[in-house]
């Protein structure tokens, strides 16, 4: 787990957000993306990797978390554009708040060869604190978990 990767481009501790995604808007003037490994994929075609992670179970947990790991396979990643009000809505879904999970910026290699920088949400210091193991997921993608 180690050392936080070099691709991490900013943080942001900010107090609540998660994504309910419902209310999208193309009317928002908002430049942000964001990129999501696990339960909130809806298989799009906007794939990447973001190197130097690993996506895992942690603890025994029936979701997943991504974390920092220089000898991860990476994880796969949708990304997508997002407006202020849904990262409000994805930090309160994730759990900021609490510790469970973190939101940072993180460069994306995409499968077309460019990169694009992303927000995306990593374990936290309540789940780290809370998981005795991780189980990693090898192939670092939700949609090839089992």
């Amino acid at each position: 787990m180690g050392k936080e990767s070099n691709r991490i481009v900013s943080q942001e501790s900010s107090g609540n957000g998660s994504p309910i995604e419902g209310s999208e808007t193309r009317n928002e003037a908002s430049q942000e993306k964001i990129a999501v490994y696990g339960t909130l994929r809806r298989g799009s075609g906007e794939i990447g990797v973001i190197k130097d992670t690993s996506l895992v179970y942690p603890g025994h947990q029936s979701f997943p978390a991504m974390i920092y790991n220089k000898k991860g396979s990476g994880t796969v990643v949708e990304v997508r554009p997002v407006t202020n009000e849904q990262l409000y809505r994805y930090d309160l879904y994730e759990g900021i708040a609490s510790g469970l999970y973190r939101r940072v910026k993180a460069e994306v290699e995409m499968s077309d060869d460019t990169t694009e920088t992303a927000w995306v949400y990593v374990a936290g210091d309540e789940m780290m604190q809370r998981s005795n193991s991780f189980t990693i997921i090898k192939s670092g993608d939700w949609y090839d978990r089992f």
